[in-house]
């Protein structure tokens, strides 16, 4: 007895990945695991196989991302002709994908079990993000197979970058200088603090004397720490996170040194969602709107579509408001997903950051 999971696959690796942690411990064993993919999506494959790699045996079908009749026929064939022995489930999670795949892959299972001589259990599941208690994977009854799906999983910022396409540091980059001599700058590897960096980092926000870009960081770090103790001491099966200091990523596989990785401040990894606070002490309109542009596009690079990321700075209220409804309309999006904090916050961070994290990820 065993199950043939098959997992569609998008543009987003993510959410696929998610499924597949959670889906090999409910799900009869052994498990072979197959994969459809189309042509724009042999990378996000080829990462999910890399993310999993000894884990399950597995393999992959090639389809088509319109055409229903193709879609069908391809599975139907697949199935037919690649059955794994001793498969009694075949159990199809359609999360990723176009809607065409997603039913098309369905419809070919449903048709294919109709018809074989032994009988084989059909299920399916979905990832459904806008759950009020969170990610929850739920089958074709609506039944609630993982009722938030960021639980149990390892906060793994290497693996979110790798899923997205991107490494982290440690690597070389080589620039130019003002001078116009060649440089090379060691981008190291994702940092913590030390006890002495964080009291830094306090002293100088309470104080707001002598304030610099690197205690801003360090004091942000800090209440973002402890915020996030609070909560897991409240709730225990929510000490799933990492925190870390100076983020440089890249594209993966880089072959030129001289393309320019991008820095983060801080990042959080929450499950498997990220946040990212950018910190400057900048308090010009221009500046911090230019701060939130790049902070938007770099959250999304690393984390995906439910990244979400702060710019700590020093506006005042009333642009912090007027900035954050011009992001909104310059990006098109009706919720945005960062946040401008100005200098009435830096008196109370940790208070701050423990209720974004509750309402932003509800994370209680």
């Amino acid at each position: 007895m065993g199950t043939l999971l098959i997992l569609t696959v998008g543009t987003n690796p993510i959410p696929v990945w998610v499924a597949l942690h959670h889906l090999k411990d409910h799900l009869p064993h052994p498990i072979h695991v197959r994969l459809v993919y189309t042509e724009e999506t042999k990378s996000e494959r080829d990462r999910l196989l890399k993310c999993s790699r000894g884990a399950f045996s597995s393999d992959t079908v090639e389809t088509v991302s319109g055409n229903p009749s193709t879609v069908r026929d391809d599975i139907t064939r697949n199935l037919k002709d690649n059955l794994p022995d001793n498969t009694t489930c075949i159990h199809v999670h359609y999360t990723g994908g176009t809607k065409v795949m997603c039913v098309e892959t369905v419809v070919a299972a449903e048709a294919v079990t109709a018809v074989l001589s032994e009988p084989i259990d059909l299920e399916t599941s979905y990832l459904d993000p806008r759950a009020d208690s969170g990610a929850t994977l739920v089958d074709r009854d609506g039944n609630a197979l993982v009722s938030d799906t960021r639980k149990g999983v390892k906060p793994c910022l290497h693996c979110v970058a790798e899923l997205n396409g991107f490494e982290l540091g440690p690597f070389p980059y080589e620039y130019w200088d003002e001078s116009g001599n060649n440089r090379t700058k060691e981008c190291t590897a994702p940092g913590t603090l030390s006890e002495q960096q964080l009291a830094r980092g306090c002293a100088a926000l309470r104080s707001g004397m002598n304030l610099t870009s690197d205690l801003l960081e360090y004091g942000a770090y800090a209440a973002l720490q402890r915020a996030l103790a609070d909560i897991a001491r409240q709730s225990p099966d929510r000490r799933n996170y990492k925190l870390f200091h100076k983020v440089y990523v890249r594209r993966a596989n880089a072959t030129d040194a001289s393309v320019k990785p991008f820095e983060l401040d801080v990042v959080a990894v929450l499950g498997y969602q990220i946040v990212v606070v950018s910190c400057t002490l900048a308090y010009e309109h221009r500046l911090v709107k230019q701060k939130g542009m790049e902070a938007i596009l770099r959250m999304r690079q690393l984390g995906g579509v439910e990244a979400r990321a702060i710019v700590l700075c020093g506006a005042s209220r009333e642009a912090q408001r007027l900035i954050q409804a011009e992001l909104k309309e310059a990006t098109g999006h009706s919720s945005l997903s960062l946040e401008i904090w100005g200098k009435d916050r830096w008196d109370y961070l940790r208070q701050a950051f423990n209720q974004y994290v509750r309402t932003a990820f509800g994370w209680e």
